[in-house]
């Protein structure tokens, strides 16, 4: 059976940082407002040690966060074809220590909304270079062109389509637009 390492921030779920920066700076920006992968680098540089503050002691993202249209549904689907690990990267390298509680939040997370994956299949990493899979599916350029993967798939995000087809494609990688479309490449001929 085929693996697959599906990313959880920005693939399954989205906003939760971006909510954190809304409530903190009391704005109303919206994703298509930011092309920076992290979100905070909005923040001038002396607002971000502040704002990492508020975040750490103050915020569980998790607790109403915004889940991708399908992206539950499609998931189990896949665990029915595949041997579906949800990889996540949990260390915040300018805060390592506080950036722990990250890790129970995303994994009570996922617990809680996807109890079809098996608890030893969730993977909290500090880096996903070196997870052995088939299929990865991320938003992140970095976490797809390095390692394993003969499938790659990139989720469509406004922080990285300064990746144009060619260069995506020297990489190996498939830029997708939603849930639907990866269900339509994974599960294709599996009914």
């Amino acid at each position: 059976m085929k693996k697959i390492m599906i990313d959880l921030d920005e693939t399954i779920v989205m906003d939760g940082y971006l909510k954190a920066v809304n409530d903190y700076k009391h704005t109303n920006y919206k994703a298509e407002d930011i092309d920076t992968y992290f979100v905070e680098d909005i923040l001038e540089p002396e607002e971000k040690e502040k704002f990492l503050d508020y975040f750490y002691e103050k915020l569980n993202i998790y607790e109403d966060i915004k889940v991708l249209p399908n992206a539950i549904k499609v998931i189990e689907e896949l665990s029915k074809h595949y041997d579906v690990y949800i990889c996540t990267a949990f260390v915040d390298k300018r805060r390592p220590l506080d950036s722990k509680v990250m890790a129970m939040y995303k994994y009570e997370w996922i617990i809680k909304n996807m109890p079809f994956i098996d608890p030893k299949k969730i993977i909290l990493t500090g880096s996903k270079d070196v997870i052995m899979c088939d299929i990865k599916i991320d938003d992140k350029v970095g976490n797809l062109e390095n390692g394993y993967g003969e499938v790659k798939l990139l989720l469509d995000h406004r922080h990285n389509q300064n990746y144009d087809f060619e260069k995506l494609n020297s990489l190996g990688i498939r830029r997708v637009y939603n849930w639907d479309a990866i269900r339509d490449i994974l599960l294709e001929g599996c009914e």
